[in-house]
Order: structure tokens, then sequence, then C-alpha cells
């Protein structure tokens, strides 16, 4: 789904808030999903250490639309020697996450909570790097803060009162896509006669150059597709 890029980019922001001489650990949402499991495996299950922020998001990721759309232009364009133009798609997509601060005293959560909204509400922007196709297109989205921050220590997992503390915020990415970079062709169209000549089988559009007869150039907008 490509949606880890997002969780990178979250889990990167939220430990560059975090000074190198806290022993304050953030865990992506493939980790936090293993919080409170118990298997056999000796090497990943470490023992529970507090404070923890564990970063999770909703299973359910929910399309805006099942149409795509395209991001980046899609018109006429005036190309050298280039057959291919790159095409940015994007299906819009609702894309929520759990932010889960873990301590041991009360006082310690409600001071990471406090630092942490204020944190995010400031620096909302994130910026996605999507390598698709040899590329690394660069896709600004927000991080919006929703309006309910809770107490959830009184979960199943806690065996006894005061075994920790949990606070969740709960976040949601604003302008969230699914993407896809594929590689179109361009056509190259000249003018003769009156009359539109397709140089060869390409599948795009690029500007021509009409030669006039008074020897000037003029640039020749062509709307207009392969189907």
């Amino acid at each position: 789904m490509a949606c880890r890029y997002y969780d990178d980019i979250l889990i990167a922001k939220l430990k560059r808030w975090i000074p190198e001489a806290s022993n304050l650990r953030v865990l992506k949402p493939e980790e936090s999903k293993r919080l409170f499991e118990l298997t056999a495996d000796d090497i990943n299950d470490n023992p529970f250490k507090l404070p923890i922020i564990a970063l999770s998001r909703n299973n359910d990721i929910e399309l805006l639309s099942n149409i795509k759309s395209p991001k980046s232009y899609d018109g006429l364009k005036l190309i050298n020697d280039d057959s291919q133009t790159l095409q940015f798609n994007v299906l819009p997509i609702k894309l929520l996450y759990q932010l889960d601060i873990y301590t041991k005293k009360y006082e310690e959560c409600e001071e990471y909570t406090r630092n942490f909204l204020f944190k995010l509400i400031n620096n909302p922007v994130i910026k996605i790097e999507l390598p698709y196709n040899n590329t690394h297109i660069e896709h600004i989205a927000n991080i919006r803060v929703l309006s309910t921050v809770s107490d959830t220590s009184s979960i199943a997992e806690r065996i006894f009162s005061g075994q920790f503390t949990r606070y969740t915020i709960q976040l949601e990415i604003q302008d969230a896509f699914l993407f896809s970079l594929p590689y179109r062709r361009n056509w190259r169209l000249y003018i003769e006669d009156g009359k539109f000549l397709p140089e060869n089988e390409m599948s795009c559009l690029e500007l021509s150059n009409k030669i006039t007869e008074e020897g000037e150039e003029e640039l020749l907008p062509i709307n207009m597709r392969k189907s």
C-alpha cells in the first residue's frame, strides 16, 4: 500500500523532538503491534521498559475516491529528445494514526503529552519522498491532531493499577494519497498544409514549432491524445 512512507516520516519527526540523553523510546507501527504479544522469540521480546511512545496506524484505509487523478502537469510540454514523461497519479485516502504515550508516573505522562501536542500542532508539515521509477518526487502533507486526547491507562494489558499510565493522541494525515508514477510516452506532431502529422507511434503530447512564412517561430499548442 506504500503507507510505510507516512509511517517512516512520522517516526523520524517524533525522534527529532526527543533529546539524545532521553531514555524515551519510539516504536514503529509494526513494533507497536508486538508490544503486548508473547512469543517464543527471545530476541524480539525485550522487557517492557518505560517510557515508550508507540505509533500505530488504523487497520482500515478508507479510499476517499476510486478515481485516480493526476498531480503532475498532464498537458502540453516542450521536450527536446525525451520520448517519455513521468505521470504522477494519486488516489486520495483517509489515513489515521494513534500515538500512545506510556510512562510509569501520571505526571510524567501528562508532561510528555503536553509537549508532543504543542510540537504536532506547531509543526504539522511532513514531506514524503517517493522513490518510484528511479525518481524522488516530493509530496507535502499535514498532520491534524484530532480533538480528543484520552487517558487510556485502564486497558486489558495493564495487569494491576499503577503499572503504567497511558495517554492517547489521535492523528489524521491530511492530503494523504496512494501513489502511482508510470512513464507515459509523448507525441511529436508537425503541421503541414494545415494538417497535423504524427512523427511516430507515441502516446502523450508535445509542443511542436511551426515556421511561418516570415521565418518566425510560433509555438503551436496541440491538445490531443491517442485513443
